[in-house]
């Protein structure tokens, strides 16, 4: 029998198993104080003993070639291996592209994880789905994105949303399928908060924290207080769907109303020199803002580098000569040196602030790219493998998991699927993977994901 609260609901294996099903006044508003200890206390998760307590996400929209980047084969073919060379990193028997100089000083705080694989599509958004949820999934049966898997479980620490996307949401990358960073069935109130606005320019504001035009700071309290007075009416009759929205509005007016919080935002606070060291560009700068986040009380932070693939210079490399003429070098001018300096900024930045313990990092992206390069001299769209790599917290790094063969086609050994890389973040929060569950469609319990952790990163 399948426990979910105190109903038993029958399951084919007839084992029995405790779940929790996260409802009532704790559900939609994130965890009170006592429903958390109710959940440690059932063994669901334990916050005391893990030792990550947040998470930040750059996702490499795209998708960098493995090849070209973190699993570089020298001794193939000239058409296979490329045009870059590997170096030596900090770490005897690991080699990096040598547009990662910085990173390969620091390469044994990090874990590379060089056997991803999936096997349902070369489309991006089915990578985005993978990486953003554990799953694949269609419009009609959309799954919950990770950050607002944790804002559920754990609610915000502070005023600050617990799960926060920026600088902007991902649009338009070949296909109008999902990308996987919405709620789904999590609820409305644990969407992530998107930006919406690039932290690099020098007229940045956050978008969603503009007052309407013409509301003044009295009418917006005043909307305020009329919402509560409703709400207090309605009490007793109260829908999940209007709990829902209360909460939303709740979180909205907290953010547009707080001086403190939106001083969160505000990156003059921050030096010069820390500023140049992230880089004075969209990546650096949202590196840069995911670190002023954790440290203010968020606790799933991610990066979108790059919201679209046509017409920019961004990892997907096909360098078609038209709207996807990326190439070797925008790779080895643009995104290699930007993603070197703002991703060991933000290392280096969380370790100095004692905040690396805690704080996972996890770069991901869709795919991996063709092993052969095609006839323009750029790689194409490949799910049959690629490598990503996380740090922080209590993951082991200076490790390597899994390999590919001798071109990179396919994993070589200890292949690993793109759920388990989330499974090893949601273990490492401290979150019982085989207990903890949440109400899915129609309520019905659910599972988190369907995986085991990573257990070598830990």
């Amino acid at each position: 029998m399948l426990h979910v609260g105190n109903e038993k609901v029958p399951v084919c294996s007839g084992v029995d198993r405790r779940s929790f099903l996260q409802a009532g006044a704790a559900g939609m508003a994130g965890l009170s104080l006592p429903a958390m200890s109710r959940l440690e206390a059932a063994g669901f998760v334990d916050t005391s003993k893990a030792k990550i307590k947040n998470c930040i996400t750059l996702f490499l929209v795209g998708s960098p070639g493995h090849l070209d980047t973190w699993d570089m084969k020298p001794e193939a073919p000239d058409d296979i291996r490329g045009k870059f060379k590997p170096i030596h990193t900090n770490v005897p028997g690991i080699d990096i592209c040598e547009h990662f100089p910085k990173m390969a000083k620091m390469m044994d705080k990090v874990a590379l994880i060089r056997s991803l694989h999936h096997k349902t599509g070369a489309s991006h958004e089915n990578g985005q789905r993978w990486m953003m949820t554990g799953h694949d999934f269609t419009a009609d049966n959309p799954k919950p994105f990770a950050g607002s898997v944790i804002s559920r479980l754990y609610g915000p620490k502070s005023n600050l949303p617990a799960s926060i996307i920026l600088p902007v949401k991902i649009g338009n990358t070949g296909t109008s399928t999902p990308h996987g960073q919405k709620a789904a069935f999590a609820g409305t109130a644990h969407e992530p908060f998107f930006l919406g606005a690039d932290p690099a320019r020098s007229d940045f504001q956050v978008a969603n924290l503009k007052a309407p035009a013409g509301q003044t700071e009295f009418r917006i309290n005043a909307r305020r207080n009329l919402l509560t007075e409703l709400d207090e009416l309605q009490r007793r009759t109260e829908t999940k769907a209007s709990k829902q929205r209360e909460t939303a509005y709740s979180r909205a007016f907290n953010l547009l109303t707080s001086p403190e919080t939106k001083r969160a935002f505000d990156l003059d606070d921050e030096p010069d020199k820390l500023r140049d060291r992230y880089g004075r560009n969209t990546l650096g700068q949202s590196c840069l803002m995911a670190r002023r986040m954790i440290e203010r009380g968020s606790r799933f932070v991610t990066v979108n580098h790059f919201d679209t693939v046509f017409n920019i210079a961004c990892w997907d490399m096909h360098a078609n000569g038209s709207s996807l003429n990326n190439t070797y070098l925008d790779y080895e001018n643009i995104l290699c040196p930007q993603f070197d300096l703002a991703f060991t900024a933000l290392v280096e930045d969380l370790e100095q602030r004692g905040l690396l313990d805690e704080t996972v990092i996890a770069v991901v992206s869709e795919f991996g790219r063709t092993p052969k390069l095609n006839a323009r001299g750029g790689r194409d769209h490949y799910p049959s493998a690629w490598t990503n790599f996380i740090c922080g917290g209590n993951i082991k790094g200076g490790q390597v998991v899994g390999s590919t063969d001798k071109i990179g086609a396919a994993p070589h050994d200890r292949p690993i699927q793109p759920p388990q890389l989330l499974a090893s973040i949601y273990h490492g929060m401290g979150i019982n993977l085989e207990t903890t569950m949440m109400p899915g469609p129609g309520s019905r319990p659910i599972h988190l994901i369907e995986a085991e952790p990573i257990r070598e990163l830990f």
